[in-house]
């Protein structure tokens, strides 16, 4: 069983993932997508997702392609849940804002 919500370490790379989904809350990003957004090196951002679904804030899926087709790996995908949503916006609203300037 995964963490509990509350027990997610909240370091300034975690916020700045839980940011680029923010944005859409709704839209799903692939791991690249948010090193893009957040310009988180790789290393660290898997780590920190991960985390995030294992405690709930986010489930993942890979797309649905054929590798073979498109010319590269399939991606997972990743998507805020709607507890995520929540805790997500609670923390950020605790700084006093929506999101990181």
């Amino acid at each position: 069983m995964g963490k509990q919500e509350r027990d997610v370490r909240m370091s300034l790379q975690t916020l700045k993932v839980l940011e680029a989904f923010l944005d859409n809350p709704a839209d799903e990003l692939s791991g690249a997508d948010v090193q893009k957004r957040s310009s988180i090196a790789s290393g660290t951002l898997y780590p920190i997702l991960l985390r995030l679904e294992s405690a709930g804030w986010f489930v993942s899926r890979w797309e649905a392609v054929d590798p073979a087709s498109v010319g590269r790996p399939r991606r997972r995908l990743y998507r805020l849940t709607p507890s995520g949503l929540t805790r997500a916006s609670e923390v950020f609203a605790s700084f006093g804002r929506g999101v990181l300037a």
